[in-house]
Formats: structure tokens, C-alpha cells, sequence
């Protein structure tokens, strides 16, 4: 191998870390195309995303269609049949009313004055059809008074939620009259129904979201200043971070014209853009601020970073749609999740690409402008840059004890996976419901009172039209024996009839209620069968639906994270001409991924960290978690191992020994990838406040996994991976040009080596 005439300088010397004092030939010969192209026609890019921005705006104003969760499996299929018959629930409310504690029975007569008092109060209001017959609980303690919403009961659920506050606040009066004409200051009167749990579930989770998004901006921002040490330098990642976001989500609405998205998808999107559209602007902003201290100009700076800084966000953006897109193997739920998260990162990338070369061309020096007072004095930054970073210190000593260090973080890492051995998942049912708020607490109320408006499910029968005798029996007896005799409905023409039975779990998810499903599918199918010929047999419902759906959730998981696993081995053994380390690459994210879901389970499958975290433990993990999750931080890690991988290769390239090499490009890396984590630690730490319970999880294991990633992997593992490599690290030799060390106004030669 050749060897160049000079070598970059060292973390913290003068030409900033480890960062060429210039590039060999005219600077605009050294960036990339896209880049030299976007300089050379300013104008043009800024208009073209200033259209893109307006354009997503308009489109995210204009209203996002939505889906909930495709039903699948033997649930779906009794939706087909019961649709196929033309049979429709209306939407129902039904008013609680109870004393205050639970304790003590309601007086005589309740139940006529309730019905009474409820008619009254929504009688001309245009929002109740009907105001059914009231019911008192078994032990006194509860009256139930059903309502009819005025509502079309296919396609009118979005106005019903929409309409439910002022049913509401109608129902609210009741409690009022009740307590006059009853003479009890303790009845407490609440409504429950799957719209106004819908309506205030859904309006706390937008709040939590809006507020969650506002706050991180200003944290992100703080970061960023402590990063950078001047305003318009954290200002411009945060830009291009918000830019990202609007497109992508102006791109998700036009998409959901065609192909409604699932509400999550939203989360998602803001979730990881804002993450990766900071994260990718912070790499080539570093690197440019690096060269411009060597005593580079301003546009060879630019291009110097796109070439460097700004080939690794394309391999790693590349890498994160690619897993994005992996959730695209499963479909259902998960096709609108990966369209969007791949949407965000597509758009991060480009933005770095084009845009951000272009603010950084024309703000020029005013880059560092507004710098805050600890930080004016340029000599301090140099002294600052000197000192090796505590991450930098540990990836030295990593690589110097390469087999030690590899024994200690992979079995940190493996032991943090032990939970997953019992991994155990579900969709959120009404436990995982905010308590606090009052249409959960009355329907807490009602399910406590009646069995059977709490977990049932419904048995859907199929049969000959001369059949339907023995199907009304047999599910009419079916009914009895659970102990919440329901009546059997039946279609117009005889052939398809529908019972509601209480299940046997009192849980409405998780494995009780899994358990329960399977009990009563193995219980009706042969029942029916033996009494009615030809029969053919379905359990649907709301909790059977929720538990088809979770257990197919689970199973799409091989298929995506095999699909991921080659199609990222692939793009970065091209990228870095080497399959050795696209292996190493592959094993080191699956591991990281697996501990930082193994941290999930441990913490949500339990109830220590309920209080800390402010959630209720079902005992389970969100079904769609561990395959969101996998693709998410698999992806995501990319971000800091390529960047790292590429620091050390340019060290390779210019001739370095191995151990030098790592020592080097870790160091050099180490401060960008320390402030790139601590943005995204603090974007995903704040969804872990959040109410709902999968995005709750989600912030929570993401947040925890960028910690590893940051600090265990890319501070132990990686740099004593890379060590025990040796040159093989440093992938097929590539011809390139490497400049040597040249005077203050940059003038180098430079001499053709082996990558």
C-alpha cells in the first residue's frame, strides 16, 4: 500500500478533529453531484422546497384519512358474515349511575327516576334516538341506562365522536335531578360507550401529543447549543428536522387518499423525523464547522462534508428505509407505519442532501453566528477539542483490549435480552385505559356490575336456511350456559344467526383472554357442528379481534426481521465493500435490538416501574411493539455505526495502522454521535410520558436503546469489533485520493492509496 505524504491531523489538533485542511483540485470537484449541483443552483433548490413545505402544510391541513386495525383470522370472518347479513349494531351509551364509593345499594326506585331523568335531560336534542329501559345490578349498587345515538351505526362513528360532547354534557345534568328527587348528595351519574371513552382518550392522547411535540423542540434546541455553542448552528438542524416532518406528513395525507393510514402512523413520523432530520443534519454540519477550522473556504468546506459526513447519512438513510420498508412484509397495521417512517427518512436525507448545503453556503460565516458567551473565545474551543470525551477515552481502551472488551458489553447486552424469554403480548384493552379519566371510571363501574357488558364475544353461525331452527337452539342454549343469557339474533333469510356471550377471563387482553378465546372456539365449533348440519362456526368480537390480531402480529416478526437482516447485510457490504462487515454490522444491531426490547418486557410486564412511569401493568407488551421496534432502532443504529465505521475507514485510508485507526475514528466521531444521541434520547424520552400505552413503550425502548447504542455499542463493542478486525475493517481496497497536509490557504497535493 502506498502511503500518503501526510496524514489528517489527530482529535483536537488544529485542523479541528482529525478533519484535512483541504481538498486536492477545485472544491467543487470534491462534493458530492447532488450536492455541486444544489450550490450551483441556489435559487432553484430553495424554491423547490419552500414549495414542498407549503404543499405539505396544505396537505396535513387538509385532514389525514385514517383506518383502524384490519381484522384478520377466524374474528374477520365473522365480521364478513354478520356484514354479508345485513346485520348492524347501533352506536349505544349507556349512563351509570351509582354512590359515590360503590359501597352501599341505590334506593328504591332508582330505576324509573334515572330513566325519567335521562330522557328529560336529552329529549329534543337531535343527538339520542332512544333512551332504552334501565337495569339495576344484581347487588344493587348499580343502574344502567341505555342510549341509542342518532347516528348512522356503518359510517357514522367519526360524527358520533365527534357529537358525543354535548351528549355528555347533557348526561351531566342528570346527576343534578338524581340527587334532588332521590335526596342522596352522594349519586354520582357517569356515561360510558365506546365514543365517549373514543372522544376522551383520544383528546387527552392529542393534547399529550401536542404537548410532547412542543416541548422537544426547545430541548432539542438546548442540545443543540450545547453542542455547536452558537444559536444559528443548533438552529439549522432544528429547521431541517421541522422540514422533514411537514413533508413527510403532507406526503402521508396525499397517500391517505388512496390508502387510509392508521392513526399511529402520524406518531411515528413525527417520532423518527424529527429524530433522524436533526441527527443527519448534525452530522454534515459538524463536519463542515471541522474543515472550516482547518482553514478551508466556505463552499470547500460544504463540499467536503457532503463528500464525507454526507455519503454516510445516504448509506445509513438508506439503511433505515430499507428497514423501514421492511414492515411491509407483514402488511396490514404495518404497511401504513412503514410508508410513513420510510417517507421521513427519505425526505431527511434529500434535505441534507440539497437544502442544507445550500443554508450552509449562504449563511457562510455567520454559521457561528450569535455564539453564546462561554463559548466566544476561539482559543477555549481549541483547548475543548484537545480533550478527548470520556466516549472517545473508553473506545481507546476497547480497542487496546479488544477480546476483554467484546466478552463484557455483548454479555451486558445478552443479559439485558433475558426477558424476552417471557415476552408476552397483547393488544391495550380497557385495563390499559387512562383511570382518571370519567368515562373510564364508568365503565369500570358498569363492567364491575355486569358481567356481560365487560369481555364477551360473539358466536356467529352460518347455516342452511332449513337449518335455522337447530342453529336458534343451539345458540340460545350456548348462551344460557355461559350465565349471561343474551337473545339470538337471526338474519332476514334464516342462514346466518349471532349470540353474545360473557367469556370466561374478566380481562379484555393479554393471555387470560387469549386463553378464554381459544376455550370458546374449541368449546362451539364441535357443539354447533354435531346439532346443526352444515353449520359453519365463527367467534368475533371486540376481544377476539384483539387477540387474532396480536397473535398475528407476532407472527409476521420472522418474516420482517429476515427480510431486514439480508436486505441490510446487502446495502452495507456494497456500501462498504466488505461482507465481513456487513455480518458484524447485522449480529451487533440484532443484539443492541434485542437488549433494548428484553428492557421493554422487564419493565412493563411487571408493576415496579408503574408509579415512575405512570402506567397500569397489564402484564404484557404491546402485540405490535417487538416488530415496530426491531425495524425502528435497527434502523436507527445505522445513524452512529456507519458514521463511526466511516471515520475509522477514512483512517484505514490514509494508512493508519489498525489500532490507530480505531482509536482515531471513534475519537474524531465520538462528540457528533454523543450530541446526536442525546437529541434523540430526549425526543423519545418525551413520548415515554405519553398516555397511550404502545407509544409509551415505544418512547421508553427507544430512548433506552440509543443509550446503548451510543454508549455500550459504539463506545465497547464496535471499536473492539473493529480492532479484532484489523484491516479487514477497512473493507476492499479502493483506489481514492487522499490529500496530504498543505498550508493555511489549503494548497495540498495528494497521493492514490488503498482504502
Amino acid at each position: 500500500m502506498n502511503a500518503p505524504t501526510a496524514r489528517p491531523a489527530e482529535p483536537g489538533g488544529p485542523g479541528g478533529p482529525g478533519e484535512p485542511p483541504g481538498p486536492h483540485g477545485a472544491p467543487e470537484d470534491r462534493g458530492s453531484g447532488v450536492a455541486r449541483f444544489s450550490l450551483r443552483h441556489r435559487g432553484l433548490v430553495v424554491a423547490a422546497w419552500l414549495l414542498l413545505l407549503l404543499a405539505g402544510l396544505a396537505a396535513v391541513a387538509g385532514g389525514t384519512t385514517t383506518s383502524d386495525e384490519e381484522g384478520v383470522g377466524d374474528s374477520q370472518r365473522a365480521a364478513n358474515a354478520l356484514e354479508a347479513a345485513g346485520f348492524s349494531e347501533p352506536l349505544t351509551e349507556t349512563v351509570v349511575v351509582s354512590l359515590a364509593g360503590g359501597g352501599a345499594p341505590l334506593p328504591a326506585g332508582t330505576e324509573g327516576v334515572a330513566a325519567q331523568a335521562v330522557a328529560a335531560a336529552h329529549r329534543g336534542d337531535g343527538l339520542v334516538r332512544e333512551v332504552g329501559e334501565p337495569a339495576r345490578s344484581a347487588d344493587g349498587r348499580v343502574v344502567a341506562v341505555p342510549l341509542v345515538l342518532s347516528v348512522d351505526p356503518e359510517t357514522g362513528f367519526d360524527d358520533a365522536v365527534e357529537r358525543v360532547p354535548a351528549v355528555l354534557e347533557h348526561t351531566g345534568a342528570v346527576q343534578e335531578v338524581l340527587r334532588e328527587r332521590l335526596g342522596r348528595s352522594d349519586v354520582v351519574v357517569g356515561q360510558a360507550g365506546s365514543a365517549s371513552i373514543s372522544e376522551e382518550v383520544g383528546g387527552r392522547l392529542e393534547r399529550d401529543l401536542r404537548r410532547a411535540e412542543l416541548v422537544s423542540l426547545p430541548i432539542t434546541l438546548l442540545v443543540l447549543l450545547l453542542a455547536f455553542g452558537s444559536v444559528v448552528s443548533a438552529v439549522v438542524p432544528l429547521l431541517l428536522g421541522v422540514v422533514a416532518v411537514v413533508v413527510a406528513l403532507g406526503a402521508s395525507a396525499l397517500v391517505s387518499r388512496v390508502h387510509p393510514v392508521a392513526d399511529e402512523a402520524t406518531s411515528l413520523t413525527v417520532l423518527i423525523g424529527l429524530a433522524v432530520g436533526v441527527d443527519y443534519a448534525l452530522f454534515v454540519l459538524h463536519r463542515a464547522r471541522a474543515a472550516r477550522r482547518a482553514g478551508l473556504p466556505v463552499r470547500a468546506a460544504v463540499l467536503l462534508a457532503t463528500r464525507t459526513a454526507g455519503h454516510a447519512v445516504v448509506v445509513s438513510g438508506a439503511t433505515v428505509v430499507v428497514s423501514m420498508l421492511g414492515m411491509l412484509v407483514a402488511g396490514g397495521l404495518y404497511t401504513s407505519l412503514a410508508l410513513g417512517a420510510a417517507f421521513v427518512v427519505a425526505v431527511a436525507v434529500l434535505a441534507s442532501a440539497t437544502l442544507l448545503p445550500v443554508l450552509l453556503d449562504v449563511l457562510g460565516e455567520r454559521v457561528d453566528a450569535l455564539r453564546l458567551p462561554w463559548r466566544r473565545d476561539a482559543h477555549r474551543g481549541a483547548r475543548r477539542a484537545e480533550r478527548v470525551s470520556p466516549v472517545g477515552r473508553a473506545a481507546a481502551a476497547a480497542s487496546g483490549r479488544p477480546v476483554l472488551s467484546l466478552v463484557l458489553g455483548v454479555g451486558l447486552l445478552v443479559a439485558l435480552t433475558l426477558p424476552l424469554a417471557g415476552l408476552r403480548t397483547g393488544l391495550p384493552g380497557d385495563d390499559a385505559l387512562p383511570r382518571e379519566l370519567p368515562t373510564v371510571q364508568a365503565l369500570h363501574r358498569l363492567t364491575d356490575a355486569f358481567p356481560a357488558q365487560g369481555a364477551t364475544a360473539q358466536v356467529v353461525v352460518t347455516a342452511p336456511a332449513s337449518s335455522a331452527g337447530a342453529a336458534r337452539t343451539a345458540l340460545a342454549d350456548l348462551a344460557g350456559e355461559g350465565g349471561g343469557a343474551a337473545p339470538v339474533r337471526s338474519s332476514a333469510d334464516g342462514r346466518t344467526h349471532v349470540v353474545t356471550v360473557p367469556l370466561d377471563s374478566g380481562a379484555d387482553s393479554g393471555p387470560e383472554a387469549d386463553r378464554a378465546v381459544a376455550a370458546l372456539r374449541e368449546r362451539v365449533g364441535p357443539a354447533v357442528a354435531d346439532r346443526v348440519p352444515g353449520a359453519e362456526v365463527s367467534v368475533g368480537g371486540g376481544v377476539a379481534t384483539g387477540s387474532d390480531l396480536a397473535r398475528w402480529m407476532v407472527d409476521r416478526l420472522p418474516w420482517v426481521v429476515g427480510f431486514v437482516l439480508v436486505l441490510t447485510f446487502a446495502v452495507v457490504a456494497v456500501a462498504f465493500r466488505s461482507p465481513l462487515l456487513a455480518l458484524v454490522t447485522v449480529l451487533l444491531n440484532t443484539l443492541s435490538c434485542a437488549a433494548a426490547l428484553g428492557v421493554v418486557a422487564g419493565v412493563f410486564q411487571g408493576t415496579w416501574a408503574q408509579d415512575l412511569l405512570e402506567f397500569t401493568s397489564t402484564g404484557t407488551v404491546v402485540a405490535y411493539l417487538p416488530v415496530l421496534m426491531f425495524v425502528v432502532l435497527f434502523g436507527l443504529s445505522m445513524d452512529y455505526h456507519v458514521l463511526v465505521v466511516s471515520s475509522v475507514r477514512e483512517e484505514f485510508a490514509a494508512g493508519s495502522a489498525p489500532a490507530r485507526a480505531v482509536r482515531v475514528g471513534v475519537a474524531r466521531s465520538a462528540g457528533v454521535v454523543t450530541s446526536a444521541a442525546a437529541v434523540m434520547v430526549a425526543v423519545f424520552a418525551l413520548f415515554g410520558t405519553l398516555s397511550d400505552p404502545g407509544l409509551k413503550q415505544l418512547g421508553v425502548g427507544l430512548a433506552v436503546a440509543v443509550l446503548l447504542d451510543a454508549t455500550v455499542v459504539r463506545a465497547l463493542v464496535l471499536p473492539a469489533a473493529l480492532r479484532a478486525m484489523g484491516r479487514r475493517a477497512g473493507g476492499r481496497p479502493v483506489r481514492q485520493v487522499v490529500p496530504a497536509q498543505g498550508g493555511a490557504a489549503g494548497h495540498v497535493r495528494g497521493e492514490a492509496v488503498d482504502a
